[in-house]
């Protein structure tokens, strides 16, 4: 069974709300992240979290978890850590426009309840967030964008964060951000990019070298209008995908599943109003549910939370209507 819900209702003093994420602290609570603001990249913008804990009815009030005080800020992505901490990744917008924006780094010992102080990570204006990274042996991988070119590329660390190396971009005709990885059990990494241009598919592409380098991308035939989207693997091994099911419009908003050899079944729908549903983050949460978070009209962050097996489920309402 699907459910719906928003976490806040729309701020007066920040009416603007867009880019959440999601982790999954270890005593099952749920923390989101999201920016928010006058306007998506006003000076006031500022990265807000809330919480949902174990048996709670409803998330707590949103309070600021990140700001860089003149600056907009944006694009947060967690980063849990084996110790227990809690990394948070984001971008500050140093000129006028994201292509301004240098990434930042905070950290958190208590779950995200107070954090160091936000600390530049390298000096790259225009280097973006979106998608969470992965964790191999030895190894972590942040996907990144660069917001002049419109190219994706990996931020790599071998010496658990302490250092960063970036790897040659990856390029497709129409431009491509906001690359989704996930592992697989051969041990490829498969990635999934955000089109450019006027919209059109979402792209893909892999890795046989724990992100090192990356095949030439090839397009799907997913749909995707030029706006952001999620990959997920789950416990079992299967992908989901969270995406706007059209070549051109942010609705609807979309889930699907597949096996390995990405045999996508029919979307399941979460929104299809005429009106923007966009950057949806996903998560499987200890007991197995699948939760999304993502922007709703711009005004607020909803979460949607249901089973693996309503994706299995088909009903007519389904069917996207754009």
């Amino acid at each position: 069974m699907l459910t719906k819900t928003a976490i806040f209702q729309q701020q007066l003093d920040r009416p603007m709300t867009h880019c959440a994420t999601l982790t999954e602290l270890p005593d099952g609570t749920l923390l989101a992240a999201w920016f928010a603001g006058a306007y998506e990249t006003s000076p006031d913008v500022v990265i807000q979290s809330a919480r949902l804990a174990p048996g709670s009815s409803g998330w707590s009030t949103p309070q600021v978890m990140a700001e860089l005080p003149g600056h907009s800020v944006g694009q947060p992505v967690f980063l849990k850590r084996p110790d227990g901490g809690l990394w948070l990744f984001f971008v500050g917008i140093m000129g006028r426009e994201w292509t301004s924006a240098q990434p930042f780094l905070q950290r958190s010992s208590d779950g995200g309840e107070s954090w160091s102080t936000p600390g530049r990570l390298i000096d790259y204006p225009g280097l973006m967030f979106r998608s969470r990274p992965v964790i191999l042996t030895g190894r972590i991988i942040l996907p990144v964008y660069d917001e002049n070119s419109w190219k994706s590329r990996m931020m790599i660390s071998d010496d658990d964060g302490k250092s960063w190396r970036l790897t040659d971009p990856i390029k497709t005709p129409p431009g491509n951000i906001h690359p989704c990885v996930v592992r697989l059990d051969d041990g490829r990494l498969l990635a999934y990019l955000r089109t450019g241009g006027s919209g059109g598919v979402i792209w893909r592409t892999t890795s046989d070298d724990r992100g090192d380098t990356w095949h030439k991308p090839r397009p799907t035939e997913l749909a995707n209008p030029n706006s952001g989207l999620d990959l997920l693997r789950l416990q079992d091994g299967s992908l989901v995908l969270a995406y706007n099911h059209s070549d051109r419009l942010r609705t609807p908003l979309c889930v699907a599943l597949a096996t390995e050899n990405e045999a996508w079944g029919r979307p399941r729908t979460i929104e299809d109003a005429p009106a923007e549903f966009s950057y949806p983050t996903l998560l499987q949460s200890q007991n197995g549910t699948i939760h999304m978070v993502y922007t709703y009209r711009r005004q607020h962050i909803h979460h949607a939370a249901f089973p693996q097996t309503w994706l299995h489920e088909r009903q007519k309402s389904d069917e996207p209507k754009h």
